[in-house]
């Protein structure tokens, strides 16, 4: 690293921060489509349940009763939620991914030799 430039030294430093904010980004994004999967299956199975029909959900550490209308609720606000920050953080990846790639072309071009 001696014979580069310093500006090019710290591109490559934002080059790396970029892509470990990369890496946070995709961890997150595969939790929360987990979770989403999660939560859309749990809607279905309790969308075939008749009404009147016993239904527990986890709060912490307990299960606890609860009906099947305000479950049926409370897991379309989790799956609306849950999609939303799927959304942005699909942006947010994707403007990572920009601005890897331009700055993976600033650095080549800055280390291309240049035509004396």
């Amino acid at each position: 690293m001696q014979n580069i430039p310093p500006q090019v030294q710290a591109m490559l430093g934002q080059l790396e921060s970029y892509q470990q904010q990369l890496q946070l980004v995709i961890q997150q994004k595969q939790k929360v489509q987990l979770e989403l999967t999660e939560a859309k299956k749990a809607l279905e199975e309790i969308e075939k349940v008749e009404d009147g029909t016993v239904i527990y959900k986890t709060v912490g550490t307990l299960i606890v009763k609860t009906e099947k209308a305000k479950a049926l609720e409370e897991l379309r606000e989790k799956v609306e939620t849950l999609e939303v920050r799927l959304s942005a953080l699909e942006r947010q990846e994707k403007k990572l991914n920009e601005k890897l790639k331009e700055l993976t072309a600033k650095i080549q071009s800055s280390l291309r030799p240049t035509a004396g």
